[in-house]
């Protein structure tokens, strides 16, 4: 059994430990709401642009960059494949915002999938720590008990003792 003083010390140190946890969840939590906010404000945008197809204009875009950079054209084949390839740029940034807001929405995503895990695993750690203050507190209270009765004990016993000076004063009357 640990002294008092060893477990408040140990006790402070598992306190201080459990708040910071705490406040990380609070971060946490602060973080996960403010990205499923942002999930929300890109939801329309993306509902309304789910049938535009970004993957065949890359892929025409690098069969066309590799034809005419390895295979010999007459200079007006070869111009009207750099208008074509033009066209696919122009269309290509028409669609970069619609690009942009499905990667973001990944990353908002998987920040929220990291964000409840993380909170999960401190979860688990701040159980641990709570069962084991429990367990600190339990044993604090059992000492003092015991001190409280030893301290009784010792009046008790005080109280039957006869002093010097009562001895003297019972002596002097007989």
């Amino acid at each position: 059994m640990e002294s008092e003083d060893e477990l408040k010390t140990r006790i402070d140190e598992l306190e201080a430990r459990k708040a910071k946890l705490i406040d990380r969840i609070k971060q946490l939590n602060r973080r996960i709401r403010y990205k499923k906010y942002e999930q929300k404000a890109l939801q329309p945008f993306l509902e309304q642009t789910k049938d535009v197809k970004i993957a065949p204009y890359r892929k025409r875009k690098r069969s066309l960059e590799f034809k005419i950079s390895t295979a010999a054209f007459t200079p007006r084949m070869e111009k009207e494949l750099i208008k074509e390839l033009r066209k696919i740029d122009d269309k290509l940034n028409e669609v970069k915002e619609v690009e942009r807001a499905r990667r973001k929405i990944r990353y908002v995503e998987q920040d929220i999938k990291e964000g409840e895990g993380e909170i999960g695993k401190i979860e688990v750690e701040l159980k641990d720590i709570r069962d084991e203050l429990r367990k600190l507190y339990e044993e604090n209270k059992a000492i003092r008990v015991a001190a409280r009765k030893e301290a009784a004990a010792q009046a008790r016993a005080e109280e039957e003792m006869v002093s010097l000076g009562d001895l003297a004063l019972i002596e002097n009357k007989g």
